[in-house]
């Protein structure tokens, strides 16, 4: 029997958040040490950056034998040089540090050559470790009732930086803060030399329920179609459509905030219907098609959109997970002759469907198998379909699936010398029955 995609989970949901805060310096001895780790820590990096590039990408040298190399060159200790070299381990070839601008920007005149070291050098990195009392290398403790970030500055010294974290967020998580649990801190130069912001990530623990219902979200170039199914009936409680085009068009700055707009109202249909969440997961990276759907392709936020359902939707209870919608928009056009419904809410059907019971989606799509959270291992030179681009001829293609079809029926006929049961008769019957359930709760959200 195949096991369906929604057994296959944790039993306990996690997200992370970051927590804001910032720290200030009393004495210049402090801002003296503290400059120096911040140009040891920047070295460390591009060290690391330029030996993984000409030797580890080559298999000349490995990952340990570079930390021991910047670690003997910085002299920072081994946790401090694991830590650059996680900063860099996933950046891609070509990386300026300091950035492009103000690289340009010194080249121009417009900031001294200080200046522009400050602003290559302007981070410090240390991860959490539960058995070192939250963090070894940076450690928030309290002192005479006020909370202070220790700071290791090598050679077996430290300095202690006052710390101001908000109030909401001590009240919340004072908890994880309290060195039994592992945090990571972040220290960042303002590049206007007026001090320096403070980034604390811990991983909290969400009482996640599961629900009764399951929400499939399709995502599209300009909207994402939902269904929701029930699990045990497999039946659509509704369908509709979430609009995000403004999401094209809008600057960067108001993009964010448009994007929690949106999964504010995916978690607020979520709790609504008692669903749980499953987003579509899109490959878009070799989507090529005509110039102008490659432009609003590639413009979609896709990334940050998941990232932030997933983020809202757990941070309030819901479970949220992402899956492959892979095949849903070809069982989707199927659907969309039946039901006469566009083809993208019938992919969300179909994407539900996938979710519920696969094996029925598997007689529908002839699909080899569930990708689950992956993606699958066969992708279109051309790129993928899945944002109802109009880039192949599907007439032709359904023509030969139905010719293919009957002939294989007249086939079997034959050989039976009677009326034989129909390939995919489950999935046939599904269709049947959800046809006869129309017309459903129609729902349009628009972003207002």
């Amino acid at each position: 029997m195949v096991k369906s995609a929604i057994d296959i989970r944790c039993e306990a949901s996690h997200i992370e958040l970051t927590i804001p805060a910032r720290i200030e310096l009393s004495e210049e001895e402090e801002e003296k040490a503290l400059q120096n780790l911040f140009f040891a820590f920047g070295k460390a990096r591009r060290l690391c950056y330029s030996l993984r590039q000409k030797y580890e990408l080559k298999g000349e040298m490995s990952k340990s034998e570079i930390i021991k190399r910047v670690q003997a060159i910085t002299g920072l200790n081994s946790r401090y040089v694991k830590d650059a070299y996680t900063t860099i381990e996933h950046l891609p070839p070509h990386v300026t540090f300091g950035g492009l601008n103000n690289q340009r920007m010194r080249e121009k005149g417009k900031i001294t050559n200080e200046e522009y070291k400050k602003r290559r050098n302007s981070i410090i990195y240390a991860r959490g470790d539960k058995s070192r009392k939250g963090n070894l290398n940076m450690r928030i403790v309290e002192v005479a009732g006020e909370k202070y970030l220790r700071v290791n500055i090598g050679d077996r010294k430290w300095i202690l930086l006052k710390l101001f974290i908000p109030d909401k967020y001590m009240k919340k998580y004072a908890e994880y803060l309290d060195g039994s649990r592992p945090y990571s801190v972040l220290i960042k130069r303002k590049d206007n030399d007026k001090g320096y912001d403070v980034r604390i990530t811990i991983r909290a623990e969400c009482s996640a329920k599961e629900g009764s219902r399951l929400i499939a979200l399709d995502m599209n170039k300009s909207h994402i179609d939902f269904c929701v199914m029930d699990k045990n009936e497999k039946d659509v409680v509704a369908i509709g459509r979430i609009n995000t085009s403004e999401l094209q068009n809008t600057r960067s700055e108001k993009r964010e905030h448009q994007i929690k707009k949106i999964a504010h109202k995916v978690k607020n249909l979520a709790k609504h219907f008692n669903a749980d969440v499953f987003i579509g997961k899109l490959r878009t990276s070799k989507f090529k098609s005509h110039r102008k759907a490659n432009r609003m392709v590639h413009q979609m936020p896709q990334l940050k959109l998941r990232k932030w359902i997933k983020h809202i939707c757990v941070k309030n209870g819901v479970i949220c997970e992402e899956r492959s919608e892979a095949n849903t928009t070809k069982v989707g056009r199927m659907l969309s002759l039946i039901l006469g419904l566009d083809v993208h809410k019938c992919a969300a059907i179909a994407f539900a469907l996938k979710l519920s019971d696969f094996h029925v989606f598997k007689l529908l799509s002839v699909a080899s198998s569930n990708e689950g959270d992956g993606s699958p291992r066969g992708w279109r030179k051309r790129g993928s379909s899945l944002t109802g681009t109009a880039q192949h001829d599907f007439r032709a293609r359904r023509m030969k699936c139905w010719a293919a079809m009957m002939s294989s029926l007249l086939r079997t006929e034959e050989r039976d010398g009677g009326y034989p049961e129909m390939p995919g008769i489950r999935g046939l019957l599904f269709t049947s029955r959800l046809k006869a359930n129309l017309p459903f709760h129609m729902v349009n959200i628009k972003i207002w």
